[in-house]
C-alpha cells in the first residue's frame, strides 16, 4: 500500500510490478494519488482514512497468510488506520516510511511519533538517510551514523531497522539492526543514470521473501541483490529511467 504515482516510477505501481516480476500475487491499496513528474509534486491528494482501513482488512481478510509492505501514508490518520487494521495481523509488515519524493516534494503530514508507532508494528523499517535522520532528528551521513541511527530507532521499540545508504558516496551500504546484533550489505555502486522507485522497489522484494518464509537476513539479502541487477538494466521510458 502507498501513494499513485501516476507515473508508474515509484508507488504502489511500482510495488505491483515488483511483486508480480517476482512471482508473487499483490493486492494493491491507494492511500494518496498524487500529481508529479520527475522533477516536481504538484498535488497530494490523500484518501480517507476510514477508506484505507477498510481496504487493508478486506485485502488481509482475502489473503490472512500475506505479507504487507506499507509506503507512503501522507497523514497522520491514514497512519493511525493502517496501524488499527493491522493489530492481531501475524505476518511479515515492511514499513518503507515515505516521506518525500525523489523531486524533493514532502508526502507526509504529521508527526515522528505516529510514524513511531506504525514502525513498532512492523517487522522492519526501511528508511533512507534523510527520512532516518527526520525520524530522529539528527543528521545521518555517513555509514557509522547510519549504524548508530539504526541502533537508536530499535532502542525506541521497532524491532528492525534497515537504513538504506543509497545516497552516500562510494558503495551502497546498507545497516540492518535488531536486537539480535547488526548486518552490512554492501555492493558496488552502479554507474550511470538513477532510476526512481528504488526504496520501493526493495522494500517490496523484502516483503515477498519474508512471505515464502526468508529470515530477514536473508530477505534482504536476495532483495538488494535483485535490486542491483535491475538498476544495472534500467531502461529510459519517456524522460525517465525506470526499473
Amino acid at each position: 500500500m502507498g501513494g499513485l504515482d501516476p507515473g508508474g516510477g515509484a508507488g504502489v505501481l511500482r510495488d505491483f510490478l515488483t511483486a508480480v516480476e517476482l512471482g508473487a500475487q499483490a493486492t494493491v491499496i491507494v492511500t494518496s494519488i498524487t500529481e508529479q513528474d520527475s522533477t516536481s509534486v504538484t498535488s497530494v491528494q490523500p484518501r480517507a482514512p476510514s477508506r484505507v482501513g477498510r481496504s487493508l482488512r478486506a485485502a488481509l481478510a482475502r489473503l490472512p497468510e500475506s505479507g504487507v509492505k506499507i509506503g507512503m501514508v501522507a497523514s497522520a490518520g491514514i497512519a493511525r488506520a493502517i496501524a488499527d487494521a493491522l493489530r492481531g495481523f501475524g505476518g511479515p509488515i515492511v514499513f518503507d516510511p515515505v516521506l518525500r519524493a525523489s523531486s524533493g516534494g514532502l508526502l507526509y503530514q504529521g508527526s515522528r511519533e505516529v510514524v513511531l508507532d506504525l514502525a513498532r508494528q512492523a517487522t522492519v523499517l526501511t528508511p533512507n538517510l534523510a527520512e532516518a535522520a527526520w525520524l530522529l532528528d539528527r543528521p545521518v551521513d555517513s555509514v557509522a551514523a547510519a549504524e548508530s541511527a539504526a541502533r537508536a530507532l530499535v532502542r525506541l521499540g521497532v524491532p528492525a531497522v534497515l537504513v538504506k545508504g543509497g545516497h552516500l558516496a562510494g558503495d551502497a551500504t546498507d545497516v540492518l539492526m535488531d536486537s539480535g546484533g547488526q548486518s552490512v550489505f554492501t555492493s558496488p555502486r552502479i554507474a550511470g543514470p538513477s532510476p526512481r522507485g528504488t526504496g520501493c522497489a526493495l522494500g517490496t522484494a523484502i516483503a515477498v521473501g519474508l512471505g515464502r518464509g526468508r529470515t530477514l537476513e536473508s530477505a534482504v539479502a536476495s532483495a538488494k541483490a535483485w535490486l542491483t541487477a535491475k538498476i544495472a538494466s534500467a531502461t529510459k521510458v519517456g524522460d525517465e529511467w525506470h526499473l
